[in-house]
């Protein structure tokens, strides 16, 4: 008897929702899944992924300014987001720099080939987004803004995902 006869390949089966029961949970997963893999594609052309781009942007923005705070903001892991930084670093597009004020603190700033960078990834990213909003209607779209709004409302009220605007968990 050989090897190959006697290992068999077990048949993976993917779990489906239910289509009655889609879970709302569910459905939020797979539409964050394809708006990032569509992100990811769509910048692979500037040699960055979209998480790469949303770390970019939110320390542009200020959401964020240390690595710990993005990890909070993002709910994204320590090693990782170091793994992210190190990357836009080595390609000039974020600083870290000790704090004026504390120097134990390392504070993250947009460095200029990222400031140049931004707009063009920006306007990727809203393409990316204004296609998974095909067909939608203007006030669809707002309706769904209220609703996952709301969602994040909710949750900061349960104390699941408190974040203040600076990024900090309150």
């Amino acid at each position: 008897m050989s090897r190959r006869s006697a290992i068999r390949a077990e048949r993976v089966v993917v779990p489906q929702a239910p289509e009655e029961g889609l879970s709302v949970g569910y459905l939020l997963g797979r539409a964050r899944a394809s708006l990032l893999s569509a992100l990811d594609a769509r910048l692979e052309r500037f040699e960055l992924t979209g998480m790469q781009f949303a770390v970019l942007k939110h320390v542009a923005d200020g959401s964020a300014r240390t690595a710990a705070e993005l990890c909070r903001f993002m709910q994204y892991d320590t090693g990782a987001m170091t793994r992210i930084l190190d990357r836009l670093e080595e390609r000039g597009m974020v600083r870290r720099e000790r704090s004026r004020e504390d120097r134990r603190t390392v504070v993250l700033r947009i460095a200029p080939a990222g400031r140049t960078q931004l707009p063009r990834l920006a306007a990727v990213a809203s393409r990316v987004l204004e296609a998974h909003l095909t067909g939608f209607s203007a006030a669809e779209v707002t309706a769904l803004k209220g609703y996952l709004g709301r969602m994040i409302e909710n949750g900061q009220v349960e104390g699941d995902n408190e974040v203040s605007p600076a990024g900090n968990n309150t």
